[in-house]
């Protein structure tokens, strides 16, 4: 009887032990996936880095390398003649004054549509929601020719708001997406309890739902900053004064004038990133709540 209780024991312990020790297989797919977004990391970052490093060489350098940046310093030569050269302010405010009103407009439509779609009952809800979800799926090539029709009749050709309502209707089926995900994950008893205390649906869409959607409505916003800021085929259709255009387009007007000096491209290349950069650092501890808000209901 002891030798087959010791032997029973020793067997619970075996068995417990290669329970507790870690597979070799999710190891090494963890190692598989680290690698993986390493990789994907420095296909990003090595070009942007590369665009920096550039922009910082000196112009009397003729490789813009690595190791010519240590070697002969850092120089902000490249930018000054960009903002000598080409009225660069001037097309940087053109993208603000594009931009942030695209961004309110599509944060404004597509919180109340969203709190429609996830509070309210109306007929095909389910139909109307999916309609938007396939105008995701069609490319803006495709959009460019009505888009110009649309702009000419309208009498919005060569005009901001030919950009601004474009940007917003653009953005709006995305932004709807999270915040609707994000309302419908929201307690209906908050709601409820509002209802009852005197509170109308614009109440509760006002004090209680905007406020604690925070998370869902940085994601939009950094969204739809990033895509109507680094925005290209619709403002080169739309724009023909060039006083008028963004700075996306800058690269392509001045194109004669920088296309021979590396250095000077990549300084506009870097000044067309870094407002995108400050907005996501600025909001970045939203992102993820954002994007994860939703995704499990209670």
């Amino acid at each position: 009887m002891n030798t087959i209780s010791t032997t029973e024991r020793l067997t619970t312990t075996t068995t417990s032990t290669a329970a507790i020790e870690p597979k070799p297989r999710r190891h090494t797919y963890k190692y598989l996936l680290f690698l993986f977004i390493l990789i994907m990391a420095l296909l990003w970052l090595v070009p942007v880095a590369m665009m920096i490093i550039v922009s910082l060489t000196p112009p009397d350098q003729r490789s813009a390398q690595f190791g010519g940046l240590l070697i002969k310093g850092v120089s902000l030569a490249n930018y000054e003649t960009v903002f000598n050269d080409a009225p660069i302010l001037r097309h940087f405010a053109n993208s603000l004054i594009v931009t942030v009103p695209s961004v309110f407009l599509v944060v404004m439509v597509s919180s109340l549509a969203a709190f429609a779609f996830s509070r309210m009952r109306f007929v095909a809800k389910e139909l109307l929601f999916f309609l938007l979800i396939v105008t995701l799926m069609l490319p803006i090539p495709t959009l460019i020719i009505p888009l110009f029709q649309i702009n000419r009749s309208l009498g919005l050709f060569d005009n901001y708001l030919g950009l601004i309502l474009p940007y917003t209707a653009l953005g709006v089926p995305f932004a709807m997406i999270i915040l609707r995900s994000f309302f419908d994950s929201f307690p209906k008893e908050i709601e409820e309890a509002a209802i009852l205390d005197g509170c109308s649906q614009l109440d509760v869409y006002r004090r209680i739902m905007m406020p604690v959607s925070l998370p869902a409505l940085s994601v939009v916003i950094i969204w739809q900053f990033m895509t109507s800021w680094n925005e290209f085929i619709v403002a080169l259709v739309t724009m023909d004064t060039t006083a008028l255009k963004p700075l996306t387009l800058v690269p392509l007007i001045y194109s004669g004038q920088f296309m021979a000096r590396p250095g000077v491209m990549f300084a506009v290349l870097t000044l067309i990133t870094v407002p995108v950069i400050l907005v996501y650092y600025t909001m970045q501890r939203y992102m993820i709540r954002g994007l994860t808000a939703g995704a499990l209901k209670g």
